[in-house]
């Protein structure tokens, strides 16, 4: 019998190909999209159910995942993977934008996972992975309530794993590094950011690269992750920028590391952390801002 996987926001980037992979895996897949528009972008393949879900509705979580256990008659793994980007000074930020910065991805998350956790506490056996960011390894300069909710979904993720080993469930998280996917064409830009930003700004985005790993790497990982027999292990890192970061840290020390880190945000690298921490894949970035 094949098994089952619920993947979240897989209208297009990491989550159509996390899709794409499992099912040529053999797996059945349940597909979520938020728009009805998308309700055919799995179209064509037989192993593939697409659904309607709104993460940011946290009410909705309990039906869905007895929608979705009615799909194929069960569920092995759930993937968490749908996300949004807020970025902006912090000053210049709403509590709006980062309350639905966390709405989407932690509280949605969370809810989703809650929804899923007695189907896979009673089969006893289960894989939930929930992707974070590099960002949740060290916080990037307009990015913070971004990075913020990413290293919630990691710190999470390491809490539920303990909690649910005892049922056999196994819980990840990815740490993605920078991605050539469609996330950077939805930015939410914060308003009315002071003028004084604007060389800072400029700044760090004259030294981020323009280029990311394709959205297949990512779901290579996450396969890997669904399928690797060794429970305790939580975070898996995806992209050579990502895949990079604890061996620096191990080198450098965690404090050298951020030293070296800040200096590498504005532009100014050393040799050194350029060595260790290689630019992004090769694919140009999809960004609007």
């Amino acid at each position: 019998m094949s098994k089952v996987i619920v993947v979240t926001g897989t209208a297009s980037g990491m989550g159509k190909a996390t899709v794409d992979k499992f099912a040529a895996e053999g797996w059945n897949v349940v597909a979520t999209v938020r728009k009805e528009a998308d309700l055919t972008v799995h179209e064509g393949n037989p192993r593939v159910k697409t659904l309607l879900l709104d993460v940011d509705d946290e009410q909705a979580a309990p039906a869905f995942a007895q929608q979705a256990l009615g799909q194929f008659g069960r569920v092995d793994a759930l993937v968490n993977n749908a996300g949004y980007y807020q970025m902006g000074p912090i000053e210049s930020t709403s509590l709006d934008q980062i309350h639905r910065q966390f709405q989407t991805n932690v509280f949605g998350l969370i809810a989703v996972t809650k929804a899923f956790l007695p189907h896979f506490r009673r089969q006893r056996s289960g894989v939930i992975v929930n992707i974070s960011s590099l960002t949740a390894e060290q916080g990037y300069p307009y990015s913070a309530a971004y990075a913020a909710s990413k290293a919630a979904v990691a710190t999470f993720s390491e809490g539920l794993s303990m909690e649910m080993a005892e049922f056999g469930v196994v819980v990840r998280a990815i740490i993605p590094g920078q991605h050539a996917t469609r996330i950077f064409t939805k930015i939410d830009v914060a308003s009315g950011i002071d003028e004084e930003y604007q060389p800072g700004i400029e700044s760090f985005f004259a030294a981020t690269p323009l280029t990311g790993s394709l959205p297949h790497v990512t779901a290579d990982v996450i396969y890997q992750a669904v399928v690797d027999p060794q429970t305790t292990r939580v975070r898996y890192y995806s992209g050579p920028d990502s895949t990079a970061i604890p061996e620096a840290k191990r080198i450098l020390g965690p404090q050298q590391y951020w030293e070296e880190f800040r200096q590498a945000a504005v532009g100014r690298p050393s040799a050194l952390f350029r060595t260790l921490v290689p630019v992004p894949g090769p694919e140009p970035l999809e960004r609007e801002v």
